[in-house]
């Protein structure tokens, strides 16, 4: 259902009708002006040859620094859905269990699947916060948690992710931490000790671009440069020199990025609550996972609204959440309202 209405927003624009998008997890803000003109003068050198299956060395370096591991630590690719996939693919096995706390990115549970692997979704509730179990994660092959998570932007205690650590670490799980919005976050969060995730998509407005990294011990860090060797090779350079300039500004760029998404969540709290929406107050950018009384199937409660012109993403995908939605509030502020204006009276309808 997710891709279905992603497509179908697409095909209702290229038919000339006006659809406001808060189905796709995409920042709609403009990348760095530092990484376009890093990018640029990399392509004007001409350095277009193929490079390292690891990462440029560079770049590595700086995520070292970041990531405070060492270089041998870290390996690069095409954005964290690539990187997740290969890490499903060199840590699991086919018939093997992937556990993820749901609701979930969708993605992990068809990745999964796509590997012949089985997902085991640790089912949360919003009046716990999304908070999961960490004893049900024993006896899977990998482990996957969303911290901040999609698509509720919570962000999960402390001692709990300490907890899920120590649990896989006693019965042998592979746990991944995908940090994709961990810059975006408006608390701290620590440096755990397992592998972990992160893009450069939301937090420097690079979602075309496809640059993320994975930071793993490094007998594991060797396999996943074996896989992209097998698969997509290697980052254009263009990129890497983009993702080194955004590290150098990062301070700035997140702390800038991190004001927007306030701003925006804070429009779209105001309206949902003022509609009945009930949803756990978000704790980073990008997302609100909400539910109504008044939705009892939220697939055909997305399809009615993307009639009135407003795509939103069902909470089913999720894991199942059938009576809630997705929100990405990646518009201007009068775009926003205007949804919010259409959300809400879908309702009545």
């Amino acid at each position: 259902m997710f891709y279905e209405l992603a497509e179908r927003a697409l095909a209702l624009e290229r038919e000339g009708k006006r659809v406001i998008r808060l189905n796709i997890g995409g920042t709609n803000l403009p990348t760095p002006k530092c990484a376009v003109e890093a990018a640029a003068k990399c392509m004007r050198s001409g350095k277009s040859g193929y490079g390292s299956s690891a990462g440029l060395f560079e770049l590595r370096e700086k995520i070292a620094q970041r990531e405070e591991c060492e270089v041998e630590n870290v390996v690069v690719g095409a954005g964290a859905k690539p990187l997740l996939f290969a890490l499903f693919s060199v840590l699991g096995k086919p018939g093997g269990k992937v556990a993820m706390p749901s609701p979930h990115w969708p993605a992990y549970e068809l990745a999964a699947r796509q590997l012949g692997m089985k997902p085991m979704m640790l089912k949360t509730k919003l009046e716990d916060s999304w908070a999961f179990d960490a004893m049900e994660m024993k006896k899977c092959d990998v482990a996957v948690i969303c911290n901040p998570l999609n698509p509720a932007s919570t962000v999960y205690n402390e001692a709990l992710v300490q907890e899920a650590i120590g649990e896989c670490a006693k019965s042998k799980t592979h746990l991944i931490l995908d940090e994709a919005y961990k810059g975006l976050s408006f608390k701290a969060i620590p440096k755990y000790d397992t592998i972990r995730v992160r893009s450069f998509s939301k937090e420097f407005c690079m979602e075309g671009w496809r640059l993320g990294y994975v930071v793993a011990e490094k007998e594991i860090a060797k396999k996943i440069i074996s896989f992209n060797q097998i698969t997509t090779t290697c980052v254009p350079e263009f990129v890497q020199r983009a993702g080194i300039a955004c590290l150098e500004n990062e301070k700035g760029i997140l702390k800038e990025n991190r004001g927007v998404w306030k701003k925006r969540l804070f429009v779209a709290q105001q309206a949902l609550g003022k509609a009945g929406f009930e949803f756990a107050k978000p704790q980073a950018g990008i997302y609100i996972f909400a539910t109504h009384r008044g939705i009892e199937d939220a697939d055909l409660f997305a399809m009615r609204l993307l009639g009135e012109g407003v795509a939103v993403a069902s909470g089913s995908d999720f894991g199942g959440y059938k009576k809630f939605i997705r929100i990405c509030p990646n518009q201007k502020i009068e775009m926003l309202k205007e949804a919010f204006r259409k959300v809400s009276a879908a309702l009545c309808g």
